[in-house]
C-alpha cells in the first residue's frame, strides 16, 4: 500500500465516480472549508499500481503542535474490502504520526438500514455487522448509534426517491401535508430562485439557525460550487396581494354559506334529523367565516406593511451527481402560520424531478419517530416524514486514535467547554 499525494483534479476525478461520492468529498467543500480556518489535503491509496481509494482531509491544531484530520463522510474506498480497510488504516497511521496528527476522525454513508417515515425498518444491510468489527479490529473508537446531533454530521438523513410520476409523490404526501401545502398556497406563499448569489440576503435567514457558521463560510461555498452551477439559492415569500385577495374571495364565498344557512336554520319546515344536519352544518361554517376573518385582518395588515411580498425564509440546495442535497433552511418564526417547510419541499420535488434528478436528501432528523418526545425537533421531522421519504442510517462516527496521550487531553478539553 502506498500513500500518494493527489492534486485536487485528480482527487476529483476519482471521488466523483465512487461508490460513497458526496459533496463533502469534492475540493469544492475542501476550498470552502478554509473560510472556516481549515487547511486541508487529498490523498491517494494505491495498490499493485492501481489507485484503490482517495481521501479529502480537513485539519487544524488542537493542543501545541498536534492537529487532527478529518475525512468529511469518510474514505472513499470498499470497507467490504478487510485488507484494504486494514492496509489504509497501517499506512494512514504511519504517515500522519510522524505530521503529529492525534487522531483522525470519520463519519462515512455506510448504511446499516433504511427506514419508513414511521421509522419502521424496511431494509437492513447484510454487510454492516462485517464492516463494524473490522473497524473494530483496526482500533477505531465508534462514537455510538446516536440519535440526535451529538456528532460532526447527522446520522439518519431522509432521502425522497424522484423516480415516481409527480402525481404519484404527490398523491403518496400524508394528506394533512397536502392540505398545509395546498392551504399556504392559497396564502400566497412562493419559492423564488436567486441568479445573483445574494448571500447578504440569505444569511438574514440562515445565520441564526447555525450560529457557529459565519457568513464568509457561506459566501466561500457559493463562490466554489457556483463554478459548476452546483448551489442553488431560494427566497421563501408571501405575496400580499395574491393572500389578501384569496382571503377576501374565501370570506365573501364563506358568509353567503352561512347565510344561506342561516335562513335554513330559521325555516320551520325542515325538522328532525335534517334540521339537525343544517345546525352542524351552520356551526362549522361559524368556524370557517371566523377563520377566514381572522385571516383576512391579518393579510390586510400584512399587505398594508408590505404592498408586494415580504420575504419570510431562505434555504439553499448543492447538487451533485444525480441527486440533491438540502444544505439548510430556516423561516422567520412569526410567519410559521404558513407552514413554509412543507411548500419549500414541495416545490424542490417539482423543480428537480424536471430537471432530471434522482433523488433529493432532505438532510438530518432525530432518530425519535414516537412524536411524543420530539419537542422541539418536531418542528424538523415531521415535514419531511410528511413526505413518500426514506430514512437512511448511517453507520456514525469514527475515531483512530495516533497519540493516546494528546487525543485524552483534547477530549477532556471538549469536556469542559
Amino acid at each position: 500500500m502506498k500513500i500518494v499525494a493527489l492534486t485536487k483534479e485528480e482527487f476529483d476525478n476519482f471521488a466523483y465516480h465512487h461508490k460513497y461520492s458526496t459533496y463533502y468529498q469534492t475540493s469544492a467543500y475542501a476550498e470552502t472549508s478554509r473560510y472556516e480556518g481549515l487547511n486541508t489535503f487529498y490523498i491517494g491509496f494505491v495498490q499493485d499500481n492501481e489507485l484503490v481509494g482517495v481521501t479529502l482531509f480537513l485539519h487544524k491544531t488542537i493542543y501545541l503542535y498536534y492537529k487532527y484530520a478529518y475525512a468529511p463522510r469518510g474514505f472513499l474506498i470498499d470497507y467490504t474490502d478487510k485488507k484494504l480497510v486494514k492496509n489504509v488504516t497501517m499506512g494512514l497511521i504511519n504517515l500522519l504520526k510522524k505530521q503529529h496528527y492525534a487522531f483522525i476522525k470519520i463519519d462515512p454513508p455506510i448504511i446499516c438500514s433504511e427506514r419508513d417515515n414511521k421509522g419502521n425498518i424496511i431494509y437492513f444491510s447484510n454487510t454492516i455487522n462485517d464492516i463494524l468489527q473490522t473497524f473494530k479490529d483496526n482500533h477505531y473508537i465508534h462514537m455510538g448509534f446516536n440519535k440526535y446531533f451529538e456528532n460532526y454530521k447527522p446520522r439518519l438523513n431522509v432521502f425522497l426517491n424522484l423516480n415516481s410520476d409527480i402525481k404519484k409523490i404527490y398523491d403518496n404526501i400524508k394528506k394533512e401535508a397536502r392540505d398545509k401545502i395546498e392551504e399556504s398556497v392559497e396564502s400566497g406563499l412562493e419559492i423564488s430562485i436567486d441568479k445573483t448569489g445574494n448571500i447578504d440576503e440569505l444569511y438574514k435567514y440562515i445565520g441564526t439557525k447555525n450560529k457557529k457558521r459565519r457568513k464568509r463560510y457561506y459566501q466561500g461555498m457559493y463562490s466554489n460550487f457556483s463554478r459548476n452551477n452546483a448551489m442553488d439559492i431560494f427566497f421563501i415569500n408571501v405575496n400580499t396581494d395574491k393572500y389578501l385577495n384569496n382571503m377576501k374571495k374565501h370570506y365573501d364565498i364563506e358568509a353567503i354559506k352561512n347565510d344561506e344557512l342561516a335562513n335554513f336554520v330559521q325555516d320551520l319546515s325542515i325538522t328532525g334529523s335534517e334540521k339537525q344536519r343544517i345546525i352542524n352544518d351552520k356551526m362549522k361554517s361559524d368556524e370557517r367565516l371566523n377563520h377566514y376573518k381572522n385571516e383576512l385582518i391579518y393579510a390586510t395588515n400584512l399587505s398594508r406593511n408590505y404592498p408586494d411580498y415580504v420575504t419570510i425564509g431562505a434555504g439553499f440546495t448543492i447538487k451533485h451527481n444525480n441527486g440533491v442535497d438540502l444544505i439548510i433552511d430556516s423561516y422567520l418564526e412569526e410567519y410559521l402560520r404558513f407552514n413554509p417547510r412543507y411548500v419549500f419541499i414541495w416545490e424542490l420535488i417539482k423543480k428537480y424531478k424536471n430537471e432530471g434528478f434522482m433523488y433529493i436528501n432532505l438532510n438530518a432528523v432525530v432518530g425519535d419517530f414516537s412524536k411524543t418526545n420530539l419537542g422541539k425537533y418536531q418542528s424538523l421531522n415531521d415535514p419531511k416524514l410528511s413526505f413518500p421519504s426514506t430514512v437512511i442510517e448511517y453507520i456514525g462516527e469514527y475515531d483512530l486514535v495516533i497519540n493516546e496521550r494528546i487525543y485524552h487531553k483534547y477530549k477532556e478539553q471538549l469536556e469542559k467547554k
